[in-house]
């Protein structure tokens, strides 16, 4: 694969933060099979699918 056509496929992969009265989490997008092949030619492990919690004071 080139640079250009692994870079296409990373940008699909997205991390979102979801808000709600109780607090907030950052979750990343699914793999997509593309993703965990990329990932397993670098012997890299899958992100996790949550990065944090935030849960609202009070």
């Amino acid at each position: 694969q080139t640079w250009r056509t692994l870079r296409d496929e990373l940008d699909r992969l997205a991390l979102v933060t979801l808000a709600t009265p109780d607090g907030q989490v950052a979750q990343r997008s699914a793999l997509t099979p593309g993703h965990k092949t990329i990932l397993a030619s670098l012997e890299l492990p899958e992100p996790p699918r949550y990065f944090d919690f935030t849960p609202t004071p009070g």
